[in-house]
């Protein structure tokens, strides 16, 4: 019997403006417009290097043996670039808007198609979540559904595909049953991206009559294996924790690491508690950004993760429920109390 973890009767809501006023007044307009500044260089070099070496990767898992420590190493780093390509689809076009629209829409759904996203429709719910964070109009509200631990468990598997593309059509952003039904100032870009999306499945498949160990092993092995329980994580180190009544607490406060940073490029634990605050902040800039208002969290008593093993036991083992505030921070807060 597995044990689910209980519904919130009535889910808390960040007041992010309110955020947003206690950080500037600590840091001034001055450094936050620093900040959100720009470097082109940097945002190409990522845009370019990171699908450079997806396809680098699959060649090398393709075409090397499992025997060699090196292949599974490429196999791991596969199936986290793969978050990491939507990652930066996220920061550099669903927010900042980088490119003309076109050029954009082309790129973006490039970035998501080994994620097996569709941009637009990510694009659409996930700025949805932005303005409706903690409450039931939120669209990652379904999260509140994979509330117990076979499910969680599941959820970390390739069994992941079938829930979001079955169970979820419609709720989430992935390639489903359900097609998303763009509206029709939106058409032009359904069109550019269903062009660019069945000529990378058409691309794909003729990797896969050259060699299907290109596609086999190289792409859909780590997108199997690695991807979904990378993407648990993910889940767990942006909204598990959420504190009602505190403006500064709309997200799981881990301090990330220089690996954990880049395997999640810049967006989970601290650097996605920043996020939410300014979500145009470049990831090259969030390490700064998360250095500078940390303080501020800590002096508002968001309760700042230091185990990640931690958190894995509460989602997993002890199913504690999502947009919750972790026990020892609500013990924490009761010996403050008294």
């Amino acid at each position: 019997m597995t044990k689910a973890s209980p519904e919130p009767s009535s889910p808390p809501q960040p007041d992010l403006r309110r955020a947003r006023a206690l950080i500037v007044k600590e840091l001034g307009a001055e450094k936050l417009a620093e900040l959100h500044r720009p470097n082109l260089a940097l945002d190409l070099a990522a845009i370019i290097g990171c699908p450079a070496l997806f396809l680098f990767l699959a060649y090398e898992l393709g075409t090397g043996s499992a025997r060699e420590p090196w292949w599974w190493l490429a196999l791991f780093v596969q199936g986290n670039l793969i978050l990491v390509l939507g990652f930066l689809n996220h920061d550099v076009f669903a927010h900042r808007k980088l490119f003309a629209p076109r050029l954009r829409w082309i790129v973006s759904t490039v970035l998501v198609w080994p994620a097996q996203l569709r941009a637009a429709a990510y694009e659409e719910k996930h700025l949805l979540h932005h303005r409706a964070l903690g409450t039931e109009a939120d669209s990652e509200f379904y999260k509140h559904s994979i509330n117990t631990r076979l499910r969680r468990f599941l959820y970390a598997t390739v069994a992941m595909v079938f829930y979001r593309a079955v169970v979820l059509r419609g709720q989430t952003a992935s390639v489903s049953v359900e097609r998303h039904n763009a509206s029709p100032k939106n058409r032009t870009r359904a069109r550019y991206e269903r062009i660019t999306w069945w000529a990378i499945l058409a691309a794909a498949l003729v990797a896969a009559l050259v060699d299907y160990r290109l596609v086999l092993y190289g792409y859909l092995l780590p997108y199997a294996v690695v991807t979904p329980f990378l993407n648990s994580i993910r889940i767990i180190l942006e909204h598990f924790d959420l504190g009602a009544g505190n403006p500064l607490w709309n997200g799981t406060f881990y301090r990330t690491g220089p690996l954990t940073r880049v395997m999640f490029w810049w967006g989970a634990g601290d650097c996605h508690v920043v996020h939410h605050f300014y979500a145009t902040i470049p990831f090259y800039r969030i390490g700064q950004a998360v250095r500078l208002i940390r303080p501020i969290l800590i002096e508002h008593r968001v309760y700042e993760h230091r185990s990640l093993p931690r958190l894995m036991r509460q989602w997993f083992a002890d199913a504690r429920a999502h947009w919750s505030v972790p026990p020892q921070a609500a013990r924490k807060a009761t010996s403050h109390a008294r």
